[in-house]
């Protein structure tokens, strides 16, 4: 494993630099929104109202736990709940992330009601449906390559929308329910299903 970790962050350490291009579509926009929240709709999901509504979704088992593991952490988390597919996405990315940087990611949110979004939330805002994910950003600068690198081919692959905010910093990233299921589908099997790629990027 140890040895593995150091060929990986060998490979890391010669990345180039997320070029501009990659960067941009950090940036996140108005039709972006837009397409998550299309997203949801289609999905048939609520926009939970407030945390009773959440409690509901939980005991219906609409929505799932997330408690942490060697690979994340949880931050401060009010709702520690999400869809099914987006539980998925968290544990093979972080399984991912933490075999090739040695680091765990942190999530800081997940589903958020409507009554307790931020001021600065979009209208549009995805978390009411447990369909996104908050990830801290990672202050290593290759460990914030890597991420990024790997949300931005996933967003290539329409299977998710990532924006990077900055206040605070973290990723927001919407995770496309029955897209992402099918992608993983297609994946190589290994003996350790959350690791069955890397990095997407090296998939075709």
């Amino acid at each position: 494993m140890k040895k593995r970790r150091r060929i990986l962050a060998g490979a890391l350490l010669a990345l180039a630099p997320v070029s501009t291009a990659m960067a941009a579509g950090l940036g996140g926009s108005r039709a972006s929104m837009r397409k998550q929240h299309n997203v949801a709709k289609q999905n048939n999901f609520t926009f939970l109202r407030n945390s009773r509504q959440v409690a509901e979704y939980v005991r219906k088992e609409r929505l799932e736990l997330l408690t942490g593991n060697d690979d994340y952490l949880m931050g401060k988390v009010s709702f520690p709940y999400a869809r099914d597919a987006v539980k998925l996405f968290v544990e093979r990315l972080a399984a991912q992330y933490h075999e090739a940087t040695g680091d765990r990611l942190v999530v800081t949110s997940l589903t958020r009601p409507l009554n307790l979004q931020p001021r600065n939330a979009s209208q549009l805002s995805v978390h009411p449906a447990g369909m996104a994910v908050d990830f801290r950003m990672p202050r290593n600068t290759v460990h914030r390559q890597w991420l990024e690198r790997t949300l931005l081919s996933l967003e290539d692959k329409a299977v998710l929308d990532v924006t990077r905010e900055r206040n605070p910093a973290h990723y927001h990233v919407a995770v496309f329910p029955r897209q992402y299921t099918r992608y993983v589908a297609t994946l190589p099997i290994s003996k350790n299903a959350a690791l069955s790629c890397i990095a997407p990027w090296q998939v075709g």
